[in-house]
């Protein structure tokens, strides 16, 4: 399923979808004020369902701002009160500049393949 949201920026789209007992949320286009609300949503109704682990995969994102920020942060503590964690896929450009300069690279773990993001929930 594919969701999309206009923000101030441009559109955010959000293509849900999930692997392996794993939520994956691939995010594209701007991630602003107006649409992270909207991704909050979406992330709240997987771990309000009881799915904590969650990727999001990022090489489609452009853009993302503070307001991101504080929803992802939001996120990932709902996620780790359940067992799980948010992770992220695919960071680049000017979006991993963003946690980089933020200091939230040490809040997420990152990966650059989806294979090695889903066998870093495995218990073993």
């Amino acid at each position: 399923m594919i969701r999309e949201f206009i923000g101030i920026m441009g559109k955010l789209t959000c293509e849900l979808g999930e692997e392996e007992g794993v939520a994956i949320v691939t995010l594209g286009g701007q991630a602003d004020v107006y649409t992270s609300p909207e991704m909050s949503k979406i992330l709240d109704a997987y771990i309000n369902r009881g799915q904590g682990n969650i990727i999001l995969d990022m090489e489609e994102l452009e853009y993302l701002d503070s307001s991101t920020l504080a929803a992802l942060i939001r996120a990932q503590k709902k996620a780790k009160n359940l067992g799980g964690e948010i992770k992220l896929l695919k960071l680049e450009g000017e979006p991993r500049k963003v946690f980089e300069v933020s200091g939230f690279l040490a809040i997420f773990d990152t990966f650059s393949n989806r294979e090695e993001a889903l066998k870093s929930f495995k218990i073993n």
